[in-house]
């Protein structure tokens, strides 16, 4: 797993807000594309929300790198348990918050 870095307030940025904001938009859009089955649009919003979400990031100091190498190990985990016919589910006995 990435490394756990000590949880540190952000200090307020105007930059950060914006970017903030701009993905509220971006997310909502994506839940408007599923809702109305509307496949080419939830391609182009999700893009525009991933874009927005790595400005925010490097807004905020944090190196993306480390955000994907999480998802893929959560994937990894994820698919290691499935191999081993162990169905991850919430209040189980593997549940985690690593799964994807």
């Amino acid at each position: 797993m990435a490394s756990q870095e000590k949880s540190v307030p952000f200090r307020k940025n105007r930059k950060a807000t914006k970017l903030s904001q701009r993905l509220g938009v971006a997310g909502a859009s994506c839940v408007l594309d599923v809702m109305i089955n509307d496949r080419p649009a939830l391609v182009r919003d999700s893009a525009a929300f991933i874009v927005l979400l790595e400005r925010i990031w490097k807004a905020r100091d944090i190196d993306a790198a480390l955000v994907w190498e999480e998802i893929d190990e959560r994937i990894r985990l994820a698919d290691e348990l499935r191999a081993n016919g162990i169905r991850p589910y919430k209040g189980g006995r593997f549940r985690s918050t690593k799964l994807p």
